[in-house]
Parts: structure tokens; sequence; C-alpha cells
């Protein structure tokens, strides 16, 4: 099916992308990668009048170290990030990016587009909530700044203004001090995950130092969890692991749907976080691990 007539507008920066959209009216809508608007367009299910292209906004494909932060452009694409250099040093990073979806939408979609769509199920959102991310935010009031918990208000309905645009991710070093991994179990490659779990662990010499989860699409909205008190001074045994997979299964509150039971997705999350200390383990010790993302189609 083909979407209904638009006008097409080409913006040069965030600030000129913010002016039209707010000049253009509440049915205009900025476009990025476009995984998520385009399909919804080609089924009538949203019809624009105007779409402002935010792709030819210099420097917002950018990813950048500095010596506190990490900062992803919005416009980055989830192949481009989970190919970087930093994404090698980080490859909690990589896990998340390199296992969305498939090669077409990787190669389209952009990390700015999964956060501003909101959707509980995107992989993004429970790895950024983890690492306590901030998104930079321009309007034309100007420049604010949030987390991601505090942009993820409720499903699809984004902290953001009708002409405001997420321009950059902030990650703090400190929030990557370890080793993490990021897992997810779905139907196949291109579907949304059935349940996703972020960790990560920092050590002093083999005992945890401090331990941080986030949790995917088991809610209206992903949540992280800080289990560092229940875990700080222990080795890393099956008995801990056991503890920690106890403890986010009954943290998180998961609803019935058709991939599957509350009850189910509370035993999934369990093994999803055993798989990731797993992972951590493996990545602590120097091995190389096999795989992060999980298929049952």
């Amino acid at each position: 099916m083909y979407p209904s007539n638009f006008r097409y507008h080409r913006a040069e920066s965030f600030e000129q992308a913010c002016d039209m959209l707010a000049t253009l009216g509440p049915d205009a809508r900025p476009i990025a990668g476009g995984q998520t608007l385009i399909p919804m367009m080609k089924l009538r299910l949203l019809k624009p009048s105007d779409l402002v292209d935010l792709r030819g906004i210099a420097g917002a494909e950018d990813i950048c170290e500095s010596a506190d932060t990490i900062e992803i452009g919005a416009l980055a694409r989830h192949q481009d990030i989970g190919k970087s250099e930093i994404a090698t040093h980080y490859p909690i990073l990589k896990d998340c990016a390199l296992g969305i979806a498939d090669v077409q939408v990787r190669n389209m979609g952009t990390i700015g587009g999964s956060l501003a769509e909101a959707d509980p199920s995107s992989c993004w959102p429970a790895l950024l909530v983890a690492l306590d991310a901030r998104v930079q935010c321009v309007s034309r009031d100007g420049v604010r700044e949030q987390t991601v918990c505090e942009l993820l208000t409720d499903a699809y309905t984004p902290n953001l203004d009708s002409a405001e645009l997420i321009a950059r991710i902030m990650i703090d070093r400190a929030a990557l001090s370890g080793f993490g991994s990021f897992v997810a179990f779905k139907r196949a490659a291109p579907a949304y995950p059935t349940a996703s779990c972020a960790l990560m662990v920092s050590y002093h010499d083999d005992k945890v130092r401090s331990a941080r989860m986030g949790f995917g699409c088991l809610g209206l909205t992903p949540s992280t969890l800080d289990v560092s008190e229940q875990l700080a001074g222990q080795k890393v045994t099956p008995a801990l692991v056991q503890e920690a997979a106890d403890i986010a299964a009954a943290f998180v509150e998961p609803f019935s749907d058709n991939k599957g039971s509350e009850p189910y997705k509370r035993s999934l999350l369990k093994g999803l976080v055993k798989r990731a200390f797993d992972n951590v383990e493996h990545r602590r010790k120097g091995e190389a691990i096999a795989e992060t993302h999980f298929y049952y189609g």
C-alpha cells in the first residue's frame, strides 16, 4: 500500500528542523531512518501532512568519547554504533546494536528514532536505562537534558514537546566501568524480543563491587534494578546468579500477551539474567562469547 500525499522538507540543523515542525503544525513529522514511520504510513495508520528530513544535519551521526562521557548523535545508525571503535571497548553497546532486527533495519534505523518512538519492546531503551543515560533535546525554546528514564514516561509517549527533537545521547563512562552484556529472546531476528536484559557488573579482584540491570519488553516502559547491595563483596557463583535472577523476576511487572503469560515471562527473565551473567564472566576472564540474542522460531 502507498502512503497518502505529503510535502517533503530537508533540515540542515536541529534548530531549523524544530522551527519547521512548529511552523508546519501538529500533522508534520520528523524522519530519520524511517523504520517505524514509513511502514505506518504505508498502512495509512499515519498520514502526516509534511515530513522534515533530519539526515542532512551535520554531525548528527557522530559517535565520540571524552574523558568522562560517551556521546552518540541521535542519527547514528545501529550498524554504525555496533561497529564503532567505542563499541569495541564497551561490547555491551555492540551486543545491543548488532542484535536489533536484521541488516536492512540496522543499516537505516537510528538510536534517536528508537528512543523517540518509545516502543516498550525496543532494545536501546532497556540498555540505556541500565546505564542511566541522558538525552539532549532541542526545541525552539533551547536545549534541555533529561535522563532516558524521564524521557520514556509511557508506552509510545516520549516526554517531548510536539516540535522537540532528540539530538544526542550521553553515557557516563563510569556507568560502563566493568563488564557488561545485553541479551534478548525473540521469535526470529526481525521480530521484537519477548524479553531483554542488560547487565553491567564491576569487580574488586574477583568479587562483585556493583551490579545494575535493565529490562525491556516486560512492561509499558523499560525498568532498571540496582542489585549492588545484595551482591557486593561476593564471588559470582551459581547460587549468587540464581539470587540475582530471583530478585529480577520478582521486581518486573510483565503483562500477559500473545508472546506469553506473566509467569512465563518471569521465568524467561530468570534465564536471561543467568545468560547475561555467564557472558559477563566470560568477558571478565578474557574469553569470547558465542551469542547474545536467542531465537525460538
